[in-house]
Order: C-alpha cells, then structure tokens, then sequence
C-alpha cells in the first residue's frame, strides 16, 4: 500500500448509498425502487464519496420555478374538463381510504401552477425527499404517468442547515437540469415551489439502470459459455447512446456531468424491440453536474483578500480531493488535485470505466481494499486480458477503452472523439449520423 494511497483515502468522505446491495431496479428515476429479486453482485457501490464544500448562504430560488397554490384534487374539479377527468379517476384509482388529513404530496392531491398533475403512488422515498408517480393529461386528452420528485423543505428530526443544504443541492441540479433536451437525457418537465416541497415533474422510467443491466448479464454466464458482458450489440448500444448524452452536455451545452456511472444511466425498456435490441438509454443525477468555466477560474489559487496577512493551514483540511462522485468511476487528477475539476475528462474516464464493464461484466478498478483501488487508479492498471475475453471484446473497443482511461489528460480522447472511433462505425450508420444524437 503506498503512502499516497493512504493520503488520498484520509481525505475522501465517504457517504451511504441510497440503493441497497443486491437490489434489482424495476422503476427509475432520480431515486430506484428495488424489487424483492435479489442477486449477488461483485459490483460494489460501497466507494461513493462527496465533496463537503458548500455555502453557508441561504439558496437562491430555483429559475423559472413556479409558485402554485395547492389544492386538493377534488377542489380543483372545476378547474376544465381535463382536471374533471384527472379528478374523477383518482378518487378511485389512487386512493382506497379517504385521507383526513391530507398532506400535499399524498395521494390524490393536485400539484402544478394549473393543478394539472395528480399525484400517485409512492415508487421511492428518503430522508428529504420522495419519488412518487404524477398523473395528468396531454393535449389529446390521454393519460400520462409521469414520475414527480417531491424534495420537502424540513424533514423530521432534521437540523435547519441540512434541510437549507438540501434545498441547495436542489437548487444547483435544476439550474443545469433544465436547460437539457435531448433523447438519452432524463428530461425535466415541470418544477413548482410551495411553501411545503419543491416538485420536480420528470419522465417515468420503466427498465431500471444500466446497472441492473450488467448484474443480469452476470448472471447469466453460464447460458452464454461462460463469456462475460453483454451481448456484442448490446455493449455497443448502450455505449454509443452514453456517448451521445455526453456529447451533448460537453460540446453543445458545456456542462460536465460529474459522477457518470451505471446507476446514473436509465434504461427506458418499453421501447420497440427493447429486450433483444436494447433499450432507450437516458442519463440522470444531474446533482454534481456544473456548467464548464475558463481554465483562469478554475485554477484561480489567489486568496480571497490578497493583501491579508497568511494563515497557516489546518492539520487535517476539510476536503483537499476532488472526488465527489464514487470511488471507483474516479480519475487519476480526480484523486490527485485538491480542488474540484470543471472539466469533461473526467466524464471521459468514466465513460471508458462503463464500456469496459459493459463488456465483461466488471470494473475496471475495483479492490476489496479501497487503497488498492486508488492505487490501481493512479496506475490505470485495469485487465486488458479480460476485454479480450469478453463476449464484446475485440481490438476496436480495447483501443476505445485505452483512450479514455488514458492517465494523461492530454492524451485522453474527447467524448467526440471517442464516437468517431470504429468501434461505433455500425452505430454512426444506424442512425445516420444525426446532430441531435452525436
């Protein structure tokens, strides 16, 4: 074990997983709804680590956040004919008891600026916040299920600056969140703020996460003679939609994403053709993603008061890694930097950690020992033989892998780059080479 391992892992803060181990994903969003299928999975999110820099200043309102006044379904039936029908369903499809009391995220109640979404089921809930599904119409007058994230602004038993880091945390997601649309992007539809919860209206996805997605490759070695992955086509599908999401963010919107991983990528399994040809691919958790500076900003070292005497540093710093993601997605200058990265070479990293799981059905970095971890990090020590060996192996994508985990940033391909690679030639072809996708 090195000493610099041991330095880097004394500075990262490790933080609880919001899905537990072994659970298969039916229902996705922001958040997952585990099932009650449960399989074995050398896939471990135990690693995920968060930068703890944050302001101390109360959040700004979310941008183009509406303020509605809530009411209860059966209030706003007289609203139009569409709030008629949205209420008459509900009464008896959402709710089997009457509620006494009413909150304004049960059941039943109608959120929105026009109360035009019904809120339903609970497919996920935490501390702060919970995913529920949001019933409305659309202009054609047919049903649409939607998921809704329902962030409250106190929580029970929870102290005022983690209920104002929360909404912060929200704050900062929507103001990138909503300028993004594009196919293989989770897509925010609606955000209202009430006095009570901030409601983000997204897509409802149906399939789960690209993580699930490898787990049951796992699974299913045995069936495959023992080959690992996914299926060639599969492996590359999914890859190449990635890519274009990424693509997206970094050269038409100059964001970076921040903390790409499996659990992060939906899988939207009720398109055409979904289980032999793969489903619809969108990324999410936008929580970490920021908009790209100038290298004069990020790497700006000045103090803020120039001119004011110095101050010796702290024994042990709050936070001196630039970490914020999970461990084993992380880059070599993620570890090594003591400052958060506004850049999309990281993202790139991480994309080359995804493809090589996809293929043989493992991380790239991944130790029992999470100093070896870092270690096998700072090394890009990753196993070449098994990408061979794998179902979807093959020189093309080792040469695709080996670009993006690249430990020399200049050296790195671009995500653009890395679509134009012949590994993805037969993708470029299938969809003729469309702008909005790549």
């Amino acid at each position: 074990m090195t000493d610099s391992a041991d330095s880097i892992l004394n500075r990262l803060v490790v933080s609880p997983q919001t899905i537990p181990e072994g659970k298969v994903v039916e229902h996705s969003v922001a958040l997952a709804s585990p099932t009650q299928t449960e399989i074995t999975s050398p896939l471990s999110r135990q690693s995920s680590t968060r930068s703890v820099r944050l302001s101390s200043s109360r959040p700004a309102r979310i941008p183009n956040a509406k303020k509605p006044v809530r009411r209860s379904a059966s209030a706003a039936a007289s609203a139009s004919p569409a709030q008629a029908f949205l209420s008459s369903w509900t009464t008896g499809a959402l709710s089997a008891e009457p509620v006494s009391d009413p909150k304004p995220d049960d059941e039943g109640q109608a959120i929105g600026f026009n109360n035009e979404y019904i809120v339903g089921r609970t497919i996920n809930q935490g501390g702060f916040g919970t995913i529920k599904e949001a019933h409305t119409i659309d202009e054609s007058g047919e049903r649409v299920v939607r998921a809704v994230k329902i962030v409250h602004k106190a929580a029970q038993d929870a102290s005022n600056p983690e209920s104002d880091k929360v909404q912060q945390d929200l704050d900062h997601e929507v103001s990138v969140w909503r300028h993004l649309e594009h196919q293989h992007i989770l897509r925010l539809r609606a955000v209202y703020e009430t006095e009570y919860a901030t409601y983000c209206v997204m897509d409802l996805n149906v399939g789960g996460t690209l993580f699930d997605v490898v787990r049951k490759a796992r699974s299913t070695v045995s069936e495959n003679g023992g080959r690992k992955g996914l299926e060639p086509n599969l492996a590359k599908s999914y890859a190449y939609q990635l890519a274009c999401a990424l693509r997206y963010l970094h050269e038409d919107i100059r964001v970076c994403h921040r903390d790409v991983k499996l659990e992060n990528c939906l899988i939207d399994m009720t398109v055409p053709n979904a289980e032999t040809e793969g489903g619809n691919l969108r990324l999410c958790d936008f929580g970490l993603a920021d908009f790209l500076h100038s290298d004069a900003s990020i790497d700006e070292t000045e103090p803020e008061h120039a001119n004011a005497p110095p101050v010796a540093e702290p024994a042990q710093p709050t936070v001196t890694s630039s970490v914020i993601g999970t461990l084993e997605y992380a880059s070599p200058k993620g570890l090594s930097v003591n400052r958060k990265l506004f850049e999309t070479a990281g993202d790139v990293w991480a994309f080359g950690v995804i493809v090589y799981a996809l293929c043989t059905g493992d991380l790239p970095f991944r130790h029992p020992m999470p100093s070896k971890t870092v270690e096998l990090i700072l090394q890009a020590d990753w196993d070449r033989r098994a990408l061979t060996q794998a179902a979807a192996g093959s020189d093309a994508v080792i040469e695709l892998v080996k670009g993006c985990l690249e430990r020399d940033i200049d050296l790195r391909l671009t995500i653009g780059e890395a679509l134009k690679t012949s590994w993805f030639e037969t993708c470029r072809s299938d969809d003729g080479e469309r702008s909005d996708l790549w």
